[in-house]
This record gives C-alpha cells, sequence and structure tokens, in this order.
C-alpha cells in the first residue's frame, strides 16, 4: 500500500540495536597493543592497527599490501606458511616466529592466529602478534645460566644432592653416584637412613631434623656403598625450603681421614721408639751383668756339671733375652737408608725372633725352610725388617680370624737366577679374588674399620722397588695367601766384606786397665775377668774419679760407658782428649742405647772402637790389645 511504512526486518533490528558495531571493532583493533593483521588469500596484508606498523618499522600504508614472506626472515618463511595453511583449513595456530624490523633487524614474536570469514566463506587469516624478544632472551639467558650451573654441577668432584622431608634423595649428580656406588636413576628416591651404620645413625638423624628446621651445619659419618664397603663423608648441609627439601654437599673424606690416622700412628710409633730406647737401655745393663758373671762361671775349671749346665742355661737366656732387645731397638731406630752386605736368612731370623712369642701362644706354627747357599746381598737391613715384619704380621691376624685346628707360617728362601727370593705363606683364609690386583694400593685393606690402615703393603711395595726389586701376591693351592719378596743379588765390595768380618786378635796380657761403669755387677765383673786374663785393673763409677785417676796414674786402656749419673761418656772423653790426647786413643766405648742418633753420630766421629751391651768377653779381648798399642 502507498504511503504505508515498510515493517523492519530482523537485520534492520539488529542494525538499530548495534548502530556502531562496525566502527567500535575497528576501534578496538586501532588501540589494541599487540599487532594485528589480516592477510588475503595471496597472503598478502589486507589491513593493519598501527601497533603493528610499530612492530615491523615500516608506515602503516608500506605495510598494506607487503608480502609475508617479506616481514619474516627466510629461515622462518617455511615455517610460517605451513601454519598459515593450517589456519585457512579452520585450526587456529599459535606459535613463535622470527620477523623483520625495517628490513634489518630481527625480533621474536608469538603469534596466535586463525581464518578470516566472511559470509560463510574463507576470505584470508588474521593473526595477532605480540613481541616477545625481551622475554625470550630473558628465557634464553635463565636457560644457559641454568645450563652452566647444572655443569658445574655436575663436573663438581664432590656430591651435590637434595633430600625431601622424608630423607629420599630427589636429585644426586654423578659424584653422589661415584661416591655411593649407586647408578643415578636408582639413587633418587632412596631412604639415606639405611646407608649409615647403626652407630652413626643418630647422629645422621639429629644432623637432618636441623637441616629440615632452616639451620646450615657440617658433620662427619661413616657410610655404607653399594657394594659394602665403609667410607668417611663430610656432609655440609642448608634448607632451601624449610620442612620441604634439603641441600647437602658431600666430600669423601677416606683417605683424608686414613691419612691421619697415619700421623697420629706415626706419632705413636715414635714415641714407643723412644720408650723402647729407654726400656732397652735400663734392661742391657743388668743384662750385661747376667752374661759377664754367666761367662765369668763358665770359665772356671772348678764348676760342676750340674753348675755349668746352669750357667749355660743363664748365658743362652741372657743373649736371647739381648738379642730380642737389639731386634726392637733396630726396628725402632730412625736412620737414612743406608745399605749394607745383608744376610738375607738372618734378617728374617732377626725379624721372625720379634714375633715368637706372638705366633707360639697364637699357637702357629713356624717353619723355616731357608736355602743356605744365599748368599749376600747388598741391600738396607733395617727397611728389610720392616717389610718382613708387615707380612709376618698380616700373615698372623689372617691366620687368626680363619678357624682352624692348627696354623702354619712357613718362610722359604730360594736364589733364582740372579735374586733372591723370600716367600711367606699362610693357612689362613686367602686373598679375596677382587682384591689381588688391589692390596699394594695405599689405603686399600681387606680388614676391618679401624683395624688397619691400609698402608703396610704399599709402603713394603715402596722399599722392595728400591731396592730394584718386586713384591707380589697369591693364594696357595690349599688356601692361605702366598707373598713373595724378590731382591737383587750385589755383590758386597771388598771394604763391606771386611767391615762384617774383621780380624781377630790374640790377647795382649799386663795391660794397665781402666773401667768406668756406674753398673757395680758389670765393673765387678769386667775387673775379675780382666785380672783373669793378666791385666791390672781399677774400677769406678764415677766420671769424675775417673778423671782424678788418669791425673794420677798411667792407664793402657779405658773401657768407658756413656751414660753415668755425673758425668756422660762423651763429656769424659772430650775432656781426657784435652787433658791426656794420648790415652783417649785408647779409650773403648761401651753402652745399652744404640738408637739415639746423636749417640751413634758422635760414636762414629770419634775413631774409638764400640762395644754394644749385653757383650762377650771375647769382644773386649778383639779390641783391647788394638787400642793398648795405639799412640
Amino acid at each position: 500500500m502507498a504511503g504505508t511504512a515498510r515493517r523492519p526486518s530482523r537485520k534492520d533490528s539488529a542494525k538499530a540495536r548495534h548502530p556502531t558495531r562496525g566502527r567500535l571493532a575497528r576501534s578496538i583493533v586501532a588501540s589494541s597493543p599487540d599487532a594485528i593483521i589480516v592477510t588475503g588469500m595471496d597472503r598478502r596484508v589486507l589491513d593493519a592497527n598501527d601497533a603493528a606498523a610499530e612492530l615491523f618499522g615500516r608506515a602503516l600504508e608500506d605495510l598494506i599490501g607487503a608480502e609475508v614472506d617479506g616481514l619474516v626472515i627466510e629461515e622462518e618463511r617455511g615455517v610460517v606458511a605451513r601454519h598459515e595453511r593450517e589456519a585457512l583449513r579452520g585450526f587456529p595456530q599459535r606459535y613463535e616466529t622470527r620477523i623483520l624490523v625495517g628490513d634489518r633487524t630481527q625480533r621474536t614474536v608469538a603469534v596466535a592466529s586463525a581464518a578470516l570469514q566472511e559470509d560463510d566463506e574463507v576470505v584470508g587469516t588474521a593473526a595477532t602478534l605480540r613481541d616477545i624478544t625481551d622475554d625470550h632472551l630473558a628465557y634464553e639467558k635463565i636457560a644457559r645460566s641454568e645450563k652452566r650451573y647444572r655443569s658445574l654441577i655436575e663436573s663438581a668432584s664432590d656430591a651435590i644432592v637434595t633430600l625431601d622431608g622424608a630423607g629420599r634423595f630427589t636429585t644426586a649428580n654423578q659424584a653422589a653416584a661415584d661416591i655411593s656406588g649407586y647408578d643415578r636413576t636408582k639413587l633418587v628416591g632412596l631412604w639415606f637412613a639405611p646407608m649409615v651404620p647403626e652407630s652413626e645413625l643418630p647422629k645422621a638423624l639429629k644432623e637432618f631434623q636441623k637441616a629440615l628446621a632452616g639451620e646450615s651445619g657440617q658433620f662427619e659419618t661413616a657410610f655404607f656403598r653399594k657394594d659394602g664397603e665403609v667410607r668417611y663423608i663430610s656432609t655440609t648441609y642448608s634448607c632451601t625450603r624449610p620442612g620441604e627439601e634439603v641441600l647437602c654437599l658431600i666430600r669423601d673424606v677416606t683417605e683424608e681421614r686414613q691419612l691421619q690416622e697415619q700421623l697420629i700412628q706415626s706419632e705413636k710409633m715414635a714415641a714407643i721408639g723412644q720408650l723402647v730406647s729407654g726400656v732397652a737401655h735400663e734392661l742391657n745393663n743388668p743384662l750385661a751383668s747376667v752374661s759377664a758373671f754367666a761367662q765369668l762361671m763358665l770359665a772356671d775349671p772348678k764348676l760342676s756339671q750340674e753348675g755349668r749346665q746352669s750357667a749355660e742355661i743363664i748365658s743362652k737366656e741372657s743373649q736371647r733375652a739381648a738379642r730380642i732387645v737389639n731386634n726392637l731397638l733396630t726396628f725402632a731406630r730412625q736412620h737414612s737408608a743406608e745399605k749394607v752386605s745383608a744376610d738375607i736368612n738372618k734378617v728374617l731370623d732377626d725379624t721372625l725372633e720379634l714375633r715368637a712369642y706372638e705366633l707360639k701362644v697364637r699357637g702357629i706354627d713356624l717353619v723355616r725352610d731357608y736355602d743356605e747357599a744365599v748368599p749376600l746381598t747388598m741391600a738396607d737391613v733395617y727397611q728389610l725388617q720392616q717389610v718382613f715384619l708387615n707380612l709376618i704380621t698380616n700373615a698372623e691376624h689372617a691366620m687368626e680370624a680363619t678357624d682352624r685346628q692348627r696354623h702354619r707360617l712357613t718362610v722359604q728362601t730360594r736364589v733364582h737366577e740372579h735374586t733372591i727370593r723370600v716367600t711367606i705363606q699362610d693357612t689362613g683364609s686367602g686373598i679375596p679374588a677382587g682384591s689381588l690386583e688391589r692390596i699394594f694400593n695405599p689405603f686399600y685393606t681387606t680388614k676391618p674399620t679401624g683395624a688397619g690402615t691400609g698402608l703396610g703393603l704399599s709402603i713394603s711395595l715402596g722399599i722392595v722397588s728400591e731396592h730394584g726389586g718386586r713384591i707380589w701376591a697369591d693364594n696357595g693351592l690349599k688356601g692361605g695367601a702366598r707373598f713373595y719378596v724378590e731382591l737383587p743379588i750385589v755383590q758386597p765390595s771388598y771394604e763391606d766384606l771386611h767391615q762384617e768380618n774383621p780380624s781377630i786378635t790374640v790377647s795382649v796380657p799386663g795391660l794397665r786397665v781402666l773401667v768406668v761403669d756406674d753398673e757395680e755387677p758389670l765393673r765387678i765383673a769386667l775387673e775379675r775377668f780382666l785380672s783373669g786374663e793378666g791385666h791390672s785393673v781399677h774400677a769406678t763409677g764415677s766420671g769424675t774419679d775417673a778423671l782424678e785417676c788418669v791425673a794420677t796414674q798411667t792407664f793402657d786402656a779405658v773401657i768407658l760407658d756413656m751414660r753415668m749419673p755425673d758425668m756422660s761418656g762423651k763429656q769424659f772423653f772430650e775432656r781426657l782428649r784435652e787433658r791426656c790426647p794420648e790415652l783417649a786413643c785408647r779409650v773403648i766405648f761401651t753402652t745399652g742405647d744404640t738408637v739415639s742418633t746423636e749417640l751413634r753420630t758422635f760414636l762414629q766421629q770419634s775413631g774409638q772402637p764400640f762395644v754394644a751391651k749385653p757383650f762377650k768377653f771375647e769382644d773386649i779381648v778383639q779390641v783391647l790389645p788394638r787400642v793398648s798399642a795405639a799412640a
């Protein structure tokens, strides 16, 4: 009907309700802080906002119509094209890429794109771009930092671990795996308590509770490796999250602890050496008197058969005691390495004498299987004695720990071509197969914790190697361990042989002899013996009195003890050399102290003969004519 108003459609109603919808959308796009780009099917920019122009560093009119490939770096063009295809297929895309800013600078952007439809037809894509360059750089910096610190943690020689509130490992570096013996993947999740010995566990749990409470601290403890070996660790802890996580820095201090124990042991040995020196000197004086009177009794032709038998027993036992004391002094002596002409069989006998009592009370039979044809060789007797004592002591311990009705220690010597081979075999449990190649390593020991330092065999290896020899071990066919020490045969020089076998001198009677010794029994014995040999003897226990005698009387020889209460033998000798140098050349020194380095140096420098207590009268007879003839 003419003039009749047209009925509004639904579309007109929508426009009436939203008169500014198109303008509002354009306003939102224009004011968005993120870049918005609309591209057509030809992959050219149809529309963009000011933020997009600013992002790409171009004028808006230059950006519209630009090809997408020209907006991204060459390496990313294929990636962007693939994402656009997926978006056109109806799959919204989110990805990161790098764009070109002003054709020179690169920026990293986060892209969210989707298909653009018009009247139900896909006409292109609409994409939102956000500059994340700074965030990306910060992330990369954090990643590099994390990688660097992870590398530092992994390359650390100390174990670095974290534990949760229940005491389970949550992270561990490679050093933690090496120290514990567990694979890293299997270490994570384990509870630490079973790794700690029962005696150490209360302390470890107490320190862990302190750590959970937020405290920092450090403590040492023993722990079990996966293979059961006991090691010692120092743990420094802190709490990263109180009640939740504990960070621990763990260092294996087993070697340091053993070195410390070895140092303490060395100090003890030094103290024992000094004690042995003093005790031996005090023992040697009465032993010298007992031996001297036994010799006097045996020299008496009127002595009954029963009395002679008793005197022989006394003499024999005093000599045995003297050998034991002398061996103790030899072993305790601190000296520089000095190779002399040595009888290996005798070195072994002297060493076994030190352990004879222990072998006897432990029920160990000793078998000496010596080759009597073993020649002399140049060696440091004291060092070899240390080697043999280490091996014999180890054998004793091995047999003591093995249940057997009767044990046997066999010591054998043989000549092999140009070497002397010593074999020491026990009847213990033998050396574990996995330990044969490691027993000579420093600090390695098969003994229980605290029972050995693990240094005895490594020291022995060094000594034998220094001699140009070798040492090794295996297990016997019937059980037990066998240790071999092989030493080269080095022929002693003429001087060494001459020193070992001095010529025998016949006694010359009629000498006037001054005996200076504070031990009255020994003075009496010497006076009786020398008088019986036809000498005139004056004996005194005082160095001061002896000097007065020298001033008023004439003597052919002086037998001088090195230790006296009022004046030492050294002091007496120096005064005698000043007052009567010709008599100083006729002094024979005696002493029971053979350990003191200072005393041995003095005796060597004096040039005078020296007779160690206890001595045989023949030793005095041998040197007496020599000194009496000195001018």
